[in-house]
């Protein structure tokens, strides 16, 4: 047992930062277009988009926060996870296909064509809001994590992660961040397995006495049952798990972006299932991990008295129990599970900054142009500024999962309905898809102020936006078939080879090869 991090371990760091820089520094005479360092010219390997895709959704959040909730909680939350690979069935039903087709930059160019430009903007907007926040969440983890391990100042802890993940994402694009996310992985995933494997050298291998240690605590549940506005319950989490990954496979740009960059279907859908059954066994590792360090605190009640909160539960782990070298990899681990993020973070806000706000507001911009480039590069600066301080004020919302839950549950809900109603139904309208969404985000305010549970929040937004949505459309016209065929779930089936709208698709946004002509 030690305290501190060692000469060896801040060497093992320093090696780590410098090979992500120089892979950003690697690309970044390559982005000669908004295609280059948007969608990484739409030509990636569907398995490093489907690592990028891990990697991406993988921050300090999960990192810190999955096993540190289970060390002061239980396995609830984590118990999620087991629906991951069928709702990634429903996004390549529901979303894959538009995506592939209509060859955008943004997931909400595809409102922009079903609704109208309001609807677009709206969507982008309230994304924009949602990843803000998870953006300053996710510094704001890393920057705890570091300033516990090497008593460096909080404030710089979080200037340093920012500044050194926005150089490379400034300069190299999405190529960089696909490449970075594929070597980070690797290092997140052995970060997590040396914890366990230390938690389990220290028992002897014994997982049955650590298990029993968690249960008898009771941190090893997994499922309320009933039903409750107030409590976690499976029905709640069943709910809030289907409308937070729906959201994010299927309107959050963040994620959304990586596909993208597959270029054609089966590239996407190969990338998204990818990401689904690997993501399994690593989230649960993680939900796993918090049970080990439990019970290894448990078994050192004099570490355990200089422990303060459970969102510090792993990086005090490292400082205090780990030896010297393995802290450095773990270290690096939980660099790699935020730079990876944050570096996603910082070019998917500038994407949806960039065509969705600025390139309307400068419509003779051409993507291949210098200046947008230089343009894109700039805002993904003003992002990294935005989360630098957005990060030093978010503390006082809870735990860590707590402040994500809040977020993106606010919010999401809303968000994901106005992608299903455009996709699933004809009769939806520009009124009534506004209308039903501003309704849904003042129902779900109205529903925390009575103390719901934010993990209803996502649900309740998300059945809100939607009935209302589809009743109002009643009061407006319906949209003209011409204007959205090909754009819904029933239009998109009846495409044939002589379709107008592939022909005009084709012109506009070339198809690769091994994709099916409309």
């Amino acid at each position: 047992m030690h305290s501190g991090f060692a000469t060896l371990d801040y060497g093992i760091l320093v090696i780590y930062l410098l090979l992500t820089l120089g892979i950003g520094f690697y690309f970044t005479r390559k982005q000669k277009s908004l295609d280059d360092y948007f969608v990484a010219a739409r030509n990636a390997p569907w398995w490093a988009v489907g690592i990028s895709i891990i990697a991406t959704d993988l921050s300090a959040i999960s990192y810190l926060g999955a096993p540190g909730y289970v060390f002061g909680k239980d396995l609830q939350l984590g118990m999620g996870i087991l629906l991951f690979p069928f709702i990634m069935l429903l996004v390549v039903y529901l979303f894959v296909p538009f995506l592939a087709r209509l060859r955008l930059f943004t997931v909400y160019e595809y409102l922009g064509k079903r609704f109208s430009v309001s609807v677009r903007l709206l969507a982008s907007a309230l994304f924009l809001l949602i990843r803000g926040g998870w953006l300053a969440t996710a510094i704001y983890a890393q920057g705890l994590a570091l300033s516990v391990i090497t008593g460096m100042n909080f404030y710089l802890a979080v200037i340093l992660i920012s500044g050194l993940t926005g150089i490379y994402t400034v300069l190299g694009g999405m190529e960089a961040v696909l490449w970075t996310d594929v070597m980070q992985f690797f290092v997140l995933v052995g970060g997590i397995l040396i914890m366990l494997g230390a938690v389990l050298f220290s028992f002897h291998g014994d997982v049955g006495r650590i298990w029993q240690i968690a249960s008898d605590a009771g941190h090893t549940k997994m499922i309320t049952g009933g039903f409750s506005w107030t409590e976690i319950t499976v029905w709640g989490l069943i709910g809030f798990n289907v409308i937070t990954v729906l959201n994010s496979y299927g309107s959050d740009q963040l994620i959304v972006q990586r596909y993208l960059t597959a270029g054609n279907k089966k590239a996407m859908t190969g990338a998204v299932m990818f990401n689904g059954i690997v993501t399994l066994p690593v989230t649960l590792a993680l939900s796993l991990l918090g049970v080990a360090l439990f019970a290894y605190y448990h078994t050192h009640p004099v570490l355990a008295q200089s422990l303060v909160g459970s969102d510090k539960v792993v990086p005090h782990f490292i400082t205090h129990a780990l030896k010297p070298g393995l802290s450095g990899i773990v270290v690096a681990g939980i660099f790699a599970a935020t730079m990876s993020s944050l570096s996603s973070g910082f070019n998917s806000l500038s994407t949806a900054t960039i065509i969705d706000f600025y390139k309307r507001i400068n419509p003779g911009i051409s993507d291949t142009d210098a200046h947008s480039v230089k343009a894109a590069r700039w805002c993904t600066l003003l992002w990294a500024t935005f989360g630098t301080i957005a990060a030093m004020n978010v503390k006082m919302l809870g735990t860590i999962p707590e402040i994500m839950g809040k977020i993106n549950g606010f919010i999401a809900g809303p968000l994901i309905a106005i992608f299903l109603l455009g996709v699933l139904t004809k009769r939806t309208n520009t009124i009534g898809v506004l209308s039903g969404a501003i309704i849904g985000t003042f129902v779900t305010a109205a529903a925390a102020k009575f103390h719901m549970s934010w993990i209803w929040f996502g649900p309740v937004g998300c059945a809100t936006t939607m009935l209302l949505g589809y009743v109002i459309s009643f009061l407006g016209k319906a949209p003209a078939a011409d204007d959205i065929y090909g754009l819904t779930l029933a239009t998109y089936k009846s495409i044939d080879d002589s379709d107008a709208l592939a022909a005009k698709n084709a012109i506009e946004h070339p198809v690769p090869a091994d994709e099916p002509q409309a």
